[in-house]
């Protein structure tokens, strides 16, 4: 715990760069250190620190003092040096602009540090696959990540300065989505914490140089530029310079502008902030080449076109690190398929085994039928048999409650992930309605009003979707307690009919189809749980009214279909001692490639959040306990049945 606090306070000094001074002396006494050390937990401890502290100057050095800890703390197995490790590897990747592997090393840091309960360096990682994120232009999931460690500092005391870089980083992507409300909130929470660092004072800068205050954007970038020159933030004092020499450029004053262009020129940092250089480069050539200095606009044109290079060789490189990041994911997806592929083989050779234990075991009861002796042994084998067989349920079990699982998590985690950050963005929001509130501005306080409204209608609506999946979970999983009774399946049929369209009406006015009835009278009644059987029903009808609207929508667009008439009907009829319940529609029938994964559960082909899966799933189970078939026959562009065959008796 010791050695992880001391990681923790490097990790906040160094990356954030607020213990500079001296680095040359604090290198070097790091270095003896190492050398003198025999404790390998505290070599793991001095290798992390050194690979931080040369991170932002120089980060291939970082990775390679990153890559010792890491190997050695795997040696000793090690956690809390190897979750480190992988963190100090995450950052010295971001600063070489590789942000797939800096990716890959935070998310293999992440269960680690949960494993660990390390909530600080967790912390920290959330934020650094944040800002992976958003240099990859992926704000969606440098939105989650951000939310993420919101959260765990709900749960965790943190310090300001940790606070403060977290909000920070958090506006600037809503800055890039440009969202500029959003960000101007949460830079100036983070300002409240800790006004310390310089990217701060440019993350504010350049929000209000894009929502037109400039000179606030002048009155942040300038308090930023003293920041950076303190730290000796080189990448920091670059962006600035650059944000200031725009937004001199813009007030028309170009002297100033072309004096904070050649001093983000003259700051080291190729290796750490090229685009800023670039950006600079590009700046000064198009300033010069205004005031009619031709010598200077060639000069920094080969400068952009010499840095250009660079960044397009990084870019390459980079292209081709995500391409093999994908094809070493895309390997993975290969070998769980083949994974699978070879339980399929297996189950299919124990099946094969219990067929010629079954022809085995019948040969020898009609051969022997009259020798007690033999007839002993069969009783053995089909002992035996029910065992295996037995055993093979089991396990069958286990499998298809493993899948549902994975299928559960996968369909309800995004309602949840979706009702959990709009509730927390709604709460904050309530406090920043209550402040303009107090201060009078009730034009403002209707916005954010506005605002929480639509925050809230999506959870409303994310919340009913988890619930609509919940329910048809318990649902497919509850055993029956319904007693059979004498039912009129046409009386039975006919109610959830009109049941399913009157539900359909009620959710949309607009739609309207045909339907109509074909029962055979002389059925009668037949054995069945009725309230089960007519979830069937209502399942199947409502599955063809869908299929017929969304036909229907498309003929009304002016396509092909023009004209088109949808129907759906449902007959009844007795056949070879059996009762047939057939739904038919006119829709646009079931793609041959769903067709045989129609009855698993949480296979659906409608589009997010308007089916669960588990209908047809759950319909197939109760025919087949009251003894019956759910067989379908369909053809692509013409229409669907389904037919329930039940026994009569």
């Amino acid at each position: 715990m010791k050695v992880r606090k001391k990681l923790v306070l490097t990790f906040i000094l160094l990356c954030f760069l607020h213990l500079v001074n001296a680095q040359n002396n604090y290198a070097d006494s790091l270095k003896q250190q190492l050398a003198s050390s025999k404790d390998e937990v505290d070599r793991i401890d001095l290798l992390g620190r050194l690979a931080l502290f040369y991170t932002f100057f120089y980060p291939d050095t970082a990775e390679i003092y990153a890559r010792q800890g890491l190997q050695l703390a795997r040696k000793i197995n090690y956690k809390a040096g190897e979750a480190g490790s992988l963190l100090s590897l995450c950052l010295s990747h971001t600063f070489s602009g590789n942000y797939t592997s800096a990716l890959e090393y935070g998310l293999k840091a992440s269960p680690l540090l949960a494993d660990l309960n390390d909530t600080a360096l967790l912390i920290w990682n959330d934020i650094q696959i944040m800002t992976c994120y958003r240099q990859m232009e992926d704000y969606d999931q440098a939105l989650i990540y951000g939310y993420s460690a919101m959260k765990l500092f709900k749960y965790f005391h943190a310090d300001s300065n940790q606070l403060s870089i977290g909000l920070g980083v958090l506006g600037s992507v809503y800055e890039k989505r440009n969202q500029l409300d959003s960000a101007l909130y949460y830079q100036q929470k983070a300002f409240a914490e800790d006004t310390s660092w310089a990217s701060l004072f440019q993350f504010m800068g350049q929000t209000y140089a894009k929502m037109g205050h400039i000179s606030m954007a002048l009155d942040y970038y300038k308090r930023g530029l003293h920041n950076a020159a303190i730290e000796k933030n080189s990448v920091a004092f670059i962006d600035l310079s650059n944000g200031l020499s725009k937004v001199f450029e813009l007030t028309g004053q170009i002297d100033s502008s072309i004096f904070y262009a050649n001093r983000s020129i003259s700051k080291a940092g190729i290796k750490t902030n090229p685009e800023g250089l670039l950006e600079a480069s590009i700046q000064l050539a198009r300033l010069y080449e205004m005031q009619g200095k031709p010598d200077s606009t060639i000069k920094y044109l080969k400068a952009a076109n010499t840095l250009k290079d660079s960044l397009y060789n990084r870019k390459k490189t980079r292209e081709a690190q995500n391409f093999a990041f994908n094809e070493k994911l895309y390997q993975q997806d290969l070998i769980s398929q083949h994974q699978r592929d070879e339980n399929k083989i297996k189950i299919a050779i124990l099946l094969a085994v219990i067929l010629i234990f079954l022809l085995i075991a019948f040969f020898l009861w009609r051969n022997n039928k009259q020798k007690q002796k033999a007839k002993n042994k069969i009783e053995k084998a089909y002992s035996h048999l029910k065992s295996t067989q037995s055993q093979l349920i089991q396990s069958e079990k286990m499998a298809s409650l493993g899948e549902l699982t994975a299928g559960i998590a996968h369909e309800i985690q995004n309602p949840l992930n979706f009702v959990n950050n709009f509730s927390e963005v709604s709460n904050e929001l309530v406090d920043e309605m209550n402040n303009e509130l107090s201060k009078g501005d009730l034009e403002e306080a209707k916005i954010i009003a506005t605002d929480i409204k639509q925050n809230l209608e999506k959870i409303i609506h994310h919340g009913k979707r988890a619930d609509a999946i919940v329910k048809g979970m318990l649902q497919h999983s509850r055993t029956s307690s319904g007693q059979k009774e004498a039912t009129d399946i046409n009386a039975l049929a006919d109610e959830y009919l009109r049941l399913a369209y009157h539900g359909f009406r009620a959710k949309d006015k607009t739609f309207n189809a045909d339907f109509k009835t074909e029962f055979d009278n002389s059925i009668g009644k037949i054995n069945i749980i009725p309230q089960e059987m007519g979830r069937v029903i209502l399942n199947l009808i409502n599955n063809a009214f869908y299929a017929v609207n969304e036909k229907q929508k498309h003929a009304s667009s002016g396509s092909a279909l023009n004209g088109y008439e949808p129907i759906v009907t449902v007959s009844t009829k007795k056949h070879y001692g059996k009762v047939e319940i057939k739904v038919a529609d006119n829709g646009n029938g079931i793609p041959q490639k769903a067709l045989d994964k129609i009855f698993q559960p949480f296979f659906t082909t409608k589009p997010t959040g308007q089916g669960t899966g588990l209908g047809l799933s759950l319909s197939y189970d109760i025919v087949k306990a009251h003894g019956g078939e759910l067989k379908v026959n369909t053809k692509e562009g013409e229409g669907t049945a389904f037919t329930i065959q039940l026994p009569q008796n």
